[in-house]
């Protein structure tokens, strides 16, 4: 099956992109995107582009200081990388990024404060701009104690939000180290655990290719491509 896994590559990662595709690879995966907030800073993605058997997609997670700057941000990167993530960490943050249809993947901040779970607002905003919610599973892994039951709590209530609105969920492990990848078995039996059922969870571990895909194609205007 084609799964992909978005992580973070050296410098803002301590593995090379490199090591991070032979790894994949390895564990199954078919692609893998490198998400750094400076892309252009990522080393040798050449040498990682070169590991065959495994395709190496140079994307961005677009990260501004206030909300106004972001918007500006993610219009620069969107004709520059196939696959922009926001990490959602203020409400204002959430707001821009889920009502900006050039964002493909807005990591909800539920696996760093359980307290805050996805708003209607939020869901609504995401559906009618086709912005992917992300769950960032890492959290299920070093988090201990209450503080992972509140993360689950607060991860089943987004998934419920994300059914009822029908949105597209993605899910990663959340790596910074090609020591820290899980195989895509690993992967769906965590979300499990979260309350994915398998189909969902399979389903968010394709995603993120998918969209690099529709993301590559020559686009006219919106629903005209040239072929």
């Amino acid at each position: 099956m084609s799964f992909c896994e978005c992580l973070k590559a050296y410098p803002e990662g301590s593995a090379s992109a490199s090591r991070l595709a032979l790894t994949a690879k390895g564990l199954g995966y078919s692609s893998l995107i490198i998400c750094n907030a400076e892309p252009q800073k990522v080393f040798r993605p050449d040498a990682a582009s070169a590991v065959k058997g495994v395709r190496v997609i140079l994307g961005a997670e677009v990260t501004a200081a206030h909300p106004k700057a972001l918007k500006s941000r993610i219009s620069a990167l969107r004709a520059r990388y196939p696959f922009l993530m926001v990490r959602g960490g203020t409400d204002e943050i959430i707001k821009v990024a889920s009502e900006d249809p050039n964002v493909d993947l807005l990591m909800h901040p539920c696996a760093y404060d359980a307290r805050r779970s996805l708003s209607i607002a939020t869901a609504r905003a995401a559906r009618l701009n086709k912005v992917a919610i992300g769950f960032d599973l890492g959290a299920l892994v070093h988090l201990r104690g209450s503080s992972r039951a509140r993360w689950l709590e607060a991860a089943r209530r987004n998934l419920l939000v994300a059914r009822k609105f029908e949105l597209s969920v993605a899910i990663t492990a959340g790596a910074l180290s090609h020591l820290d990848l899980k195989a895509p078995r690993d992967m769906i039996a965590l979300a499990m655990v979260a309350g994915f059922e398998r189909e969902e969870a399979e389903d968010a571990l394709r995603l993120p290719e998918r969209l690099v895909d529709l993301n590559m194609r020559a686009w006219t205007s919106p629903g005209v491509e040239l072929l």
